[in-house]
């Protein structure tokens, strides 16, 4: 297996939507950045030309900085391919195209919803999950039929939804989902430690979280460093006036539940009443600080990152080797 010693230079990972000008070259660079294993990546995508472009991306890293770890890439066309082998499968895929995305967000106005994301909950997310779930239950049984033993990684929205289909279709599956909304309460904390109480030396891994919920309607429901309680410092920051560590709508759900709410406040007031941080009212959504972050963006942030792979392809920019 992947985890042996002898073997640690030559792992399998198979990626779903390698074609991914985004979460694939973070995946290129935590690998890149990790000196003890290597292996080949291959890259599934129904854009074949996509992965092909990312497998000379992926390639060039290591004649462009030549202590990254020497991992492979290939780019291949079909998911047997892709699966044949893995030790691990990441899955990050657009289910449809930003059009959809736009159609989903947007054309609940008409009915007076109001959607901050639309990717996991209300009709955006439900529209996105009739969308996705079919593709999911295809990955699902072609896991089962080429690499029943590989832990499974997904990272696409609407995320507890996916993941939970991959289970359906194969029970003995090793599936969990990835999101890093988690991390910010972590971070904040490690921050804390630093500036207020002196502990330099402290990794954000030490920061131990107990999180119950669904992805992006996370809590946590226990915060320690070490032996030390850090819930009570939380709450601090929630009751004190003048701070700014917390925003005001995650000090209101502390003082509702008594659990810090992990995920961004554009995600977690979709799972709510609507009338509580959304509903029509911009001055109500402004007051909550909940903005969205708007599909024509996420349009235009496509059309800057197709450009940033064509200088990554012809060299005119070089890979940046830093960690997600």
């Amino acid at each position: 297996m992947f985890y042996e010693k002898n073997q640690a230079k030559d792992i399998n990972i198979a990626y779903i939507g390698g074609g991914s000008r985004g979460w694939a070259w973070k995946l290129m660079a935590d690998l890149a950045c990790e000196p003890d294993i290597c292996g080949t990546v291959r890259l599934y995508d129904i854009h074949y030309n996509a992965a092909k472009d990312n497998e000379t991306i992926g390639n060039s890293i290591i004649k462009e900085h030549p202590t990254a770890s020497p991992w492979k890439y290939a780019a291949v066309h079909t998911i047997e391919e892709a699966l044949t082998g893995a030790d691990f499968v990441i899955i990050s895929i657009l289910p449809g195209t930003f059009d959809e995305m736009y159609s989903d967000v947007h054309a609940p106005e008409a009915y007076g919803i109001y959607q901050a994301v639309g990717d996991t909950i209300g009709p955006g997310g439900i529209v996105r999950a009739l969308r996705t779930l079919p593709m999911y239950r295809e990955i699902a049984n072609a896991i089962k039929a080429y690499s029943p033993d590989a832990w499974v990684i997904n990272y696409t929205n609407p995320m507890s939804a996916c993941t939970k289909t991959l289970y359906e279709v194969f029970p003995e599956i090793k599936a969990f989902g990835c999101c890093h909304e988690v991390f910010a309460v972590q971070s904040l904390m490690q921050e804390y430690l630093k500036t207020k109480l002196g502990i330099t030396d402290i990794e954000r891994s030490e920061i131990k979280a107990d999180i119950i919920g669904v992805n992006h309607f996370t809590w946590v429901t226990k915060l320690q460093y070490r032996n030390m309680d850090l819930m009570p410092i939380y709450e601090s920051f929630c009751n004190a006036a003048d701070k700014e560590e917390v925003s005001v709508m995650h000090q209101d759900l502390f003082r509702r539940y008594g659990m810090i709410a992990a995920a961004a406040n554009s995600h977690i007031s979709e799972f709510l009443p609507g009338n509580w941080y959304l509903g029509n009212d911009e001055e109500n959504r402004k007051r909550w600080n909940v903005y969205r972050k708007s599909v024509t963006w996420r349009k235009e942030d496509l059309q800057n990152r197709l450009e940033q792979s064509r200088q990554l392809l012809s060299g005119e920019k070089k890979f940046e080797m830093k960690l997600s």
